[in-house]
């Protein structure tokens, strides 16, 4: 039996949608009868941008959810950003963030580029899409190019072994970030000490309500994942491997 809580917290890419895609028809018929039950937390290392074109265009476009909209949250790049829904603009906006440096950006991406030079860190040829990009406030790192089909993804480091590698090299060049490994394909930098825990718990203090009311979904709740610090911060968690499994629970809470 699944937990009665006040908010349900969801990963993006691995959890609600396969690797940067958009959600089946499903997930959205089970999201917009969940946010009509429940708060409902989106929290993703990708950027707005790409939240923008997953999920939100299905939410916006369905009057009987008007009432309701307001219960979906947006933390996008690991929760290092807050977006809201404002009745005025009818439209989510940028309440908060944690900001990078300039001069921290500019080194993470030299060091980027070195091992993407570096033949010894198997870097694929021919990336699809941008294999660096920077969301203002975080890093995004991601060997076989953003736009790269998630099977292709699997392949270059499905053990993680890989990234961790990369990780090691540039952890000690970089003492000022968090260095996170997403649970498809990426390496997310973020500023030190951030974590989609900490993004979650910022916007737990603001709306006034404790970590017990939270129950988290992910699919990269594991050591050096991106989702495990919510873990460790005490939230219960369900780890799941897919979209499909995320179904399943939701439709478990709405009945």
């Amino acid at each position: 039996m699944l937990p009665d809580k006040k908010i349900i917290a969801f990963d993006v890419d691995g959890t609600l949608t396969v690797s940067k895609s958009p959600i089946t028809e499903d997930m959205s018929f089970l999201l917009k009868k969940l946010i009509q039950q429940k708060m409902v937390i989106a929290i993703t290392g990708g950027s707005f941008e790409k939240m923008q074109t997953q999920f939100l265009p299905s939410f916006l476009n369905d009057e009987k959810l008007i009432p309701f909209i307001h219960n979906l949250t947006l933390l996008p790049t690991s929760g290092s950003q807050r977006y809201e829904f404002n009745k005025e603009t009818k439209y989510w906006i940028l309440t908060d963030k944690e900001p990078l440096a300039n001069e921290v950006k500019e080194r993470a991406i030299k060091l980027l580029q070195e091992v993407i030079d570096n033949p010894s860190y198997e870097i694929p040829p021919n990336p699809i899409g941008a294999i660096i990009e920077d969301r203002d406030t975080q890093i995004t790192f991601t060997p076989n190019g953003q736009q790269a089909p998630v099977e292709l993804k699997l392949l270059f480091d499905p053990d993680r072994k890989k990234r961790e590698k990369i990780k090691a090299v540039l952890g000690p060049q970089l003492p000022e970030v968090d260095l996170l490994i997403n649970g498809v394909s990426s390496i997310d930098i973020l500023p030190k000490g951030f974590s989609k825990a900490v993004g979650l718990v910022r916007f737990f203090d603001k709306i006034g309500i404790e970590k017990s009311d939270v129950i988290f979904i992910g699919d990269a709740i594991f050591p050096g994942g991106n989702d495990y610090s919510i873990h460790e911060a005490g939230i219960d968690t369900i780890s799941v491997k897919g979209p499909k499994e995320t179904e399943a629970i939701i439709r478990k809470w709405i009945g």
